[in-house]
């Protein structure tokens, strides 16, 4: 069975490097919010989030009815297939799993795209687009990729999304690690007059650390489908805790700044570090880190308290593959000492 990162209740002495969460928190604000939503939770919430919808599109630059909330990214995908019903998706592998089990709900045909360790996990432009046919009905990528790290820059997604209108297919953009990229804004595909064809999916999960509140939404210029997706989902799909908490992120831009500078301190002196400590080949773009070692690490680390995410069970990797959250200096030390625990072993 297909297991997310962040499995702290089966776990609690270790530190979580497996979920990748901003290290910073929640802000006080935000907290605040959800706190809020707690008093007002003898009413039921809002249906279709009108006023969250109004400002995450002022926070996005796109107009309300290009919004569409869900109770996070995973709702949002499941939501999607379920409305578009799809035959026949492309995947690139590895990806992120909820990918292919929301297609597999809809019995939608997978084809995956494998990436190879030789080109960095990169997905070569002219032959995956080659891949994207008549028969295509969607298209599914990761900016930057979860597990593999990878981050495309905007004449890449261009490339694909012209393949993508020239065959009538629909590509699903998932953008909710982009948040933590320090030139984020020369690669987001986000635009008020974007493509029809385009779908972008992101949360406030990670950026400001509340997975457990559950907030995530989807961009999209096509008014038809953000109606069907609207009436697809139950009722009252977003908390109120959740709209409140939501109102508060679209006003800490600051925080997001800040989160970028001190996730990009912290993840150069980690690679430097772990290349000191002799894992070669790591690499990361945003708040997490994705590496090669021995098959074992898994439950070494957690002997000595540190969950990292073993990546084995993703489509296309096999047993040695590790991904780790960027956290604080003082935790990143402990991460570093295990690793080098690890690699004295061999």
């Amino acid at each position: 069975m297909y297991q997310h990162g962040g499995n702290v209740f089966f776990q609690k002495s270790c530190i979580d490097f497996s979920a990748n969460i901003n290290f910073l928190g929640i802000p006080d604000s935000v907290m605040s919010a959800a706190r809020s939503g707690l008093t007002a939770a003898v009413h039921y919430p809002q249906e279709y989030n009108g006023t969250l919808s109004e400002h995450i599109a002022q926070w996005e630059s796109v107009r309300p009815e290009h919004v569409f909330c869900g109770n996070g990214a995973s709702e949002i995908i499941r939501t999607l297939a379920q409305v578009l019903r799809p035959k026949k998706a492309l995947l690139p592998a590895p990806g992120f799993e909820e990918y292919t089990r929301s297609l597999a709900a809809v019995e939608c045909g997978i084809t995956y795209y494998y990436t190879k360790e030789s080109a960095g996990f990169r997905i070569p432009l002219d032959d995956f687009c080659a891949h994207i046919t008549q028969e295509t009905d969607v298209v599914f990528l990761c900016n930057p990729n979860n597990p593999t790290a990878v981050l495309y820059d905007r004449a890449f997604l261009e490339a694909v999304l012209a393949r993508c209108e020239d065959m009538h297919a629909v590509l699903i953009l998932d953008e909710c690690f982009l948040d933590f990229v320090e030139d984020a804004p020369q690669r987001t595909m986000r635009k008020e007059d974007a493509s029809r064809s385009l779908f972008i999916i992101k949360a406030f999960t990670k950026i400001f650390a509340m997975p457990g509140i559950r907030l995530g939404y989807g961009l999209c210029t096509d008014a038809g489908l953000m109606e069907n997706l609207r009436q697809a989902v139950q009722p009252w799909n977003v908390s109120t805790v959740a709209q409140r908490a939501g109102i508060a992120c679209t006003k800490e831009a600051a925080f997001v700044r800040k989160t970028m500078q001190e996730t990009a301190k912290e993840r150069a002196w980690l690679l430097e570090k772990m290349e000191q400590a002799g894992i070669a080949g790591a690499h990361g773009e945003a708040n997490f880190i994705f590496f090669k070692s021995r098959p074992g690490l898994h439950p070494f680390s957690i002997m000595r308290g540190i969950m990292l995410r073993d990546c084995s069970n993703f489509e296309g990797l096999t047993p040695g593959y590790y991904r780790v959250a960027v956290r604080s200096r003082q935790e990143n030390k402990k991460l570093v000492e295990v690793l080098e625990q690890w690699q004295n072993q061999s």
